[in-house]
């Protein structure tokens, strides 16, 4: 999925699959669990999840 068209990316983001790379990761015990931060290679949007 690398050399895609950049409007065919684009609506695949808009349409919620997003190509993630992971930025940084928190790792944790219990409950709280771990997060990492990952961000889109296409649009650019962050977001936050638990692992």
């Amino acid at each position: 999925m690398q050399d895609l068209p950049p409007l065919l990316g684009k609506l695949l983001c808009w349409l919620g699959f997003h190509d993630f790379q992971v930025i940084s990761k928190t790792f944790g015990f219990g409950d709280g669990g771990g997060v990492e931060k990952v961000e889109c290679k296409r649009c650019g949007v962050i977001m936050t999840r638990k692992i």
